[in-house]
């Protein structure tokens, strides 16, 4: 029990959670959408975006965690929000455009920083991010905006949930809501534990929901499940293991994920056996 118990002691890996936490809550609900509307590119799209405005702060002389550093990220997530929000093709899927715009965000993201001395370091440090080392006041922050913004999500829900679903028309308004929604998340998400932990949070326990049987509101709460768990096991590995904290939890998330793979397929393979025996 006290190998368990260790790392919770610090109060550096209790803030961690706590920042984990509130970033799974959000993510798994948008993670949701953009898992089911099949464009699984635009998390890292937008979180790159923000990747580049932090990059360009950075090159200018800003800090990170400064207000300036992060008005400039978020101007360059909501730009992306208003493109992908309009992005439309009669030739290319909407998926398509999107990774094709992570591609050119990231190459410029290279660049910019080839004019900082501490490139590579820059980098790293947008991908990976710190989250061992969260500033407790900015998690505070963090969760009175994500509240605030989940009430808004909560009163859209079914509209939002229509358009995911393609059964809304004149969807432009609402895809605007949401990306900029996803603009403002994504921003704050970068700027405390980096782009590959809010890519795992957004996508993993998403999709992992998604291959159990059950309804919507089932489904999310499986995503928050998931989020959770793979929040508290990969610091609680990543402790003990001496290792950064944000890879461990996508790989725990990864986990999970075959986890609910083979779970669905158990339960949809005893669905089809049961259906079989009444109709006999």
């Amino acid at each position: 029990m006290s190998w368990f118990l260790e790392p919770w002691s610090l109060p550096f890996m209790r803030w961690a959670l706590v920042c984990c936490l509130v970033l799974a809550g959000v993510h798994a609900y948008l993670g949701f959408h953009v898992v089911r509307r099949g464009v699984l590119f635009v998390d890292l799209a937008m979180a790159q975006m923000a990747a580049l405005g932090a990059a360009v702060g950075v090159v200018f002389g800003l800090e990170h965690g400064t207000t300036a550093s992060y008005v400039i990220s978020l101007s360059f997530a909501l730009a992306g929000s208003v493109v992908f929000a309009t992005l439309r093709s009669r030739v290319l899927h909407q998926e398509t455009l999107i990774a094709i715009f992570y591609a050119i965000a990231t190459a410029l993201t290279f660049v910019v920083l080839e004019h900082s001395p501490h490139g590579m370091d820059e980098v790293k440090h947008l991908f990976v991010g710190q989250v061992l080392t969260v500033d407790p006041s900015k998690v505070l922050w963090t969760a009175l905006l994500y509240s605030a913004i989940g009430l808004v999500l909560a009163r859209l829900n079914k509209r939002l949930l229509a358009v995911t679903e393609g059964r809304e028309r004149g969807r432009g308004k609402l895809d605007l809501v949401f990306y900029g929604a996803f603009a403002v998340v994504v921003t704050s998400s970068v700027s405390l534990v980096g782009v590959l932990l809010v890519f795992g949070l957004l996508v993993l326990p998403s999709v992992a929901a998604l291959l159990l049987p059950g309804r919507d509101g089932s489904r999310l709460a499986w995503g928050w499940i998931f989020a959770g768990l793979g929040c508290l096991g990969g610091l609680h590995a990543a402790y003990h293991l001496d290792q950064p904290a944000s890879p461990i939890i996508v790989v725990c998330l990864a986990v999970l994920l075959v986890g609910a793979a083979v779970l669905g397929r158990l339960r949809s393979g005893r669905g089809d056996l049961a259906e079989e025996i009444s109709s006999r």
